[in-house]
């Protein structure tokens, strides 16, 4: 793997995690309101605004009692799978690092969500974002795509060159269109 052309297995491990987010499928949040768990205990309110944004979490927002100051109770109980995840993301988003590592973090949103999200994170374009998924919708327009099989490196290519060619990515696109109809 490499990112802007530097093969990771030789780079600096401490160089490395100061250029790069992970935001995992199973993000921790802390009992504390939206804004300090996306923020840290920052009071940027331009930033706060525009992570909204960009993880899809404006209307949601609107619509908790106490909007960016709720508290999401212990680990974000309070609030779906889906929040949890997007108030991860913008987390992740408002770090400003080069690379941002997303784990699976999509597995518990809406297909629109999942696009708006999506439209999103494609906006960053300082930022390259790796996105780990089993939904084919969030890989649709990844640049590269890279497929694994038992931990090995099947296939890549983009979303197009993938479905005209036998092989796992493919099967799995029409496994997921059948679901769809």
């Amino acid at each position: 793997v490499y990112v802007d052309g530097v093969d990771l297995r030789g780079v600096d491990l401490d160089a490395w995690r100061q250029t790069a987010t992970l935001v995992a499928q199973r993000a921790f949040l802390f009992s504390e309101s939206i804004e300090d768990n996306i923020l840290l205990g920052g009071n940027d309110s331009q930033k706060l605004e525009r992570m909204l944004g960009l993880a899809a979490l404006g209307q949601d927002i609107h619509s908790m009692p106490d909007g960016v100051n709720t508290v999401v109770g212990e680990a974000g109980m309070r609030l779906s799978g889906g929040q949890r995840q997007r108030v991860a993301i913008a987390r992740g988003l408002a770090r400003d690092k080069t690379v941002l590592l997303l784990d699976d973090v999509l597995s518990a949103v809406d297909h629109s969500t999942e696009a708006e999200l999506l439209r999103g994170l494609r906006s960053q374009r300082s930022t390259t974002t790796v996105i780990v998924a089993h939904r084919i919708s969030a890989l649709m327009q990844a640049d590269t795509i890279l497929v694994l099989e038992n931990g090995a490196q099947r296939d890549m290519g983009t979303h197009e060159e993938l479905i005209s060619r036998d092989g796992p990515y493919r099967s799995a696109w029409l496994l997921q269109q059948e679901e769809l109809t």
